[in-house]
């Protein structure tokens, strides 16, 4: 068994792929401009929420691995928002 399971790989991919669907659809739609990074920042942090969705109904179908996977991906997410915090 390797460190990157099958599991944990869908996991991270739907974990970092979804949030990044959700926020491409908000810049369409919306016409957002970049003009301010903390508003960016938080848009970003409102689009790893459907993450949170996927965690907790991988831990009740008992699917630890690709919970581990979501929950990679939400700490790539987090980290990426606090960057946009402190360096923009």
């Amino acid at each position: 068994m390797g460190l990157l399971t099958k599991q944990l790989l869908w996991g991270l991919l739907l974990g970092i792929g979804l949030p990044l669907f959700v926020l491409g659809i908000i810049l369409l739609n919306l016409d957002f401009q970049l003009l301010e990074v903390h508003k960016f920042a938080g848009v970003t942090t409102l689009c790893t929420l459907p993450n949170l969705l996927l965690f907790f109904g991988s831990l009740r179908k008992n699917n630890e691995t690709f919970a581990y996977g979501i929950l990679a991906s939400s700490i790539l997410w987090a980290l990426f928002t606090f960057g946009l915090k402190l360096f923009g």
